[in-house]
């Protein structure tokens, strides 16, 4: 049931709504005429710190059709929104008012400050510096999502956590009965409600009030540890917010080829599964009725019983040359590529032909960054195909400066195992240690892969189930790879031990960089995981500010998992390369943090063909 005070701001005149937080009175000043401007500008003058905010017509600020509606200034008791989309009057004092400003708080500050610089002519240089973003503070105090036993990130998460559930279900939750009061869905409600709605205005002039208010609840506590890494945090976003302006140019004419070539492709690997006796390949009791049919015997099932046919199992079947399997696995991928990849490229492309990937520079329990719209972490691994649609600037070619195994370098440094420092000093190779430690003298190439996987599976936090799972192997044989790995790196073991003894005493750990982590006490396991991966996003999150200090930003395309994408000159490529990976290779506790610089051609897809 709506509160009285939420009627009350509903009956009001829409040039002032009043509303109530915990009993304190509030204020939103709906800008409509120019003479309510010399109001603002008082507002503005009063207040050298205020909570910034827009609302748009979507998330893709780059592309064709989209527009900034309002802009929405305010403080802990009082707001005022402008409707920018009504007048270029409107839109320059809203920029006036970011200009001026001293310093601007904002929550997920890269969208809104990327507004401000492409639609309200603000540039990101003179705005990002004298910024505090909520959003960061929340993930330094909990690092949680919601659905992890945390506060969670978003406005409304925070605001039912730190200022009032009430405020939350009637403002934040408010959207999703003003889109069915206007017979309209959540995703088209931004652009079609109407300029002057008072719930509208109601729910943007409180985001600015809620901004300030957690600012101010937040900062404080963040634990002391990790109160550098607030600056250090609001650098890196910057920096990411700064190749997201740039974007990442696309070859239009390839992609659109592609999508014709991948919708074929579709159509006759389906066809191919209907003479094989399967109707719908996205069908799972379709695909495992008639794989069981053609011989396949499930071994995973669903928690209701049903076989489980994974990409895994898909993969062993085609490695027995099952016609079928492969028929399947094609027609899914040419489907998934078509519409996640090429498809998605071509509808978030500008007018210039660039994207502009979301990279979110803060995400993950463990701090790990994240590229969203599109999703291009979720690129397979070694595909060409797809990256073959991003390009270097005219002129130029792609660079790709990744880091040699991080995450085991910085597992040596952290956990001190002297076997495993030796063995990146002398230039060894630690996935033969492993190999043979485990199988002995005569371990193969395959035994080295095994090695490989145990590797990567002790920093993943995964076991010798996962191992098996991932191999192939008996349990018991990667049991005793397990023991061989703790028996070889004996400082591993004993440091993983004490994180996990942390993680029980305290539910959480502290990485070197000062950051805290909750653990959960039933998986003080994750410990060890949870703090390479922390550690290891740190080095890369230092990079970029060490290449942004060294003037460098303008080639950066993309921190994508251990690698940074670039775009250079074709002249002094290779020289620069070199350049860029000498400012991201770092020393940690004596472990050398090594970086392999590659030039390929004009397209990304060229460093991996």
């Amino acid at each position: 049931m709506l509160s009285a005070s939420f009627l009350h701001a509903w009956e009001a005149a829409i040039r002032e709504l009043d509303y109530r937080i915990r009993g304190a009175p509030v204020r939103i000043n709906i800008v409509e005429y120019e003479q309510d401007l010399e109001g603002f500008v008082e507002f503005v003058r009063r207040n050298p710190v205020l909570g910034f905010d827009t609302e748009a017509t979507g998330l893709d600020i780059f592309t064709p059709g989209f527009s900034v509606r309002l802009a929405q200034f305010g403080t802990t008791r009082e707001s005022w929104v402008l409707p920018v989309e009504k007048s270029q009057q409107f839109a320059w004092y809203a920029a006036k008012a970011i200009e001026k400003a001293q310093g601007l708080i904002c929550h997920n500050a890269t969208y809104d400050l990327l507004i401000a610089d492409r639609h309200l002519g603000v540039p990101i240089e003179s705005t990002y510096g004298k910024t505090t973003d909520t959003r960061t503070l929340s993930h330094l105090v909990d690092p949680r999502a919601a659905h992890e036993g945390g506060t969670g990130h978003s406005l409304e998460d925070l605001t039912r956590s730190y200022v009032s559930v009430v405020v939350a279900d009637e403002i934040k939750g408010s959207v999703r009965d003003m889109a069915k009061e206007l017979k309209t869905t959540k995703a088209k409600f931004w652009s079609e409600v109407p300029i002057d709605h008072q719930g509208y205005n109601l729910y943007a002039g409180m985001d600015p009030i809620l901004t300030s208010i957690l600012a101010r609840v937040l900062e404080p506590k963040v634990p002391s540890s990790a109160r550098r890494l607030i600056q250090y945090e609001h650098e890196l976003a910057r920096i990411c917010a700064l190749m997201e302006r740039k974007g990442f140019l696309i070859d239009v004419p390839y992609l659109e080829e592609l999508s014709e070539r991948l919708a074929q492709d579709q159509e006759r690997y389906e066809r191919q599964a209907l003479n094989l006796g399967l109707e719908n390949v996205n069908s799972p009791q379709q695909v495992s009725a008639a794989l069981m049919k053609d011989g396949w015997t499930p071994t995973k099932f669903t928690p209701t019983g049903q076989p489980k046919v994974d990409k895994r199992e898909l993969e062993a079947l085609v490695a027995k040359g099952s016609p079928l399997a492969e028929a399947i696995m094609k027609a899914k991928r040419a489907n998934k590529w078509r519409t996640a990849y090429v498809d998605t490229f071509l509808e978030l492309r500008d007018s210039e032909d660039r994207i502009h990937c979301g990279i979110n520079s803060l995400q993950a329990r463990t701090a790990r960054m994240s590229i969203t719209r599109p999703a291009l972490q979720t690129l397979p691994s070694g595909e060409h195909m797809i990256r073959s649609a991003f390009l270097a600037e005219m002129g130029e070619v792609i660079g790709s400066i990744d880091y040699i195994a991080m995450e085991l370098r910085v597992l040596a440094a952290l956990s001190n195992d002297q076997v495993m420092r030796e063995v990146f000093e002398s230039g060894g190779d630690l996935h033969w240690m492993t190999a043979r430690a485990a199988f002995g003298p005569d371990a193969t190439e395959k035994h080295r892969k095994t090695g490989k996987l145990a590797n990567f599976q002790r920093v993943y936090g995964g076991g010798a189930k996962a191992l098996a799972e991932a191999t192939g192997l008996p349990l018991s044989v990667c049991e005793g790879v397990g023991k061989a790995f703790d028996s070889t790196y004996i400082g591993v073991a004993a440091y993983a031990q004490q994180l996990q003894g942390q993680a029980r005493r305290q539910g959480y750990i502290t990485t070197i960089t000062g950051r805290v982590l909750p653990v959960d006490r039933s998986r003080a396991y994750s410990a060890l995981n949870y703090m390479i991966q922390s550690s290891s996003r740190d080095v890369l999150g230092r990079a970029l500010i060490n290449l942004d200090k060294a003037g460098l930003t303008e080639h950066l395309r993309l921190p994508v998992h251990d690698e940074i994408v670039v775009s250079l000159p074709l002249i002094g490529a290779r020289e620069l390369s070199k350049v860029i990976a000498e400012h991201m290779r770092m020393d940690l506790r004596g472990v050398d943090i090594a970086t392999d610089p590659e030039v390929g051609a004009r397209s990304w897809g060229s460093l991996y063909v």
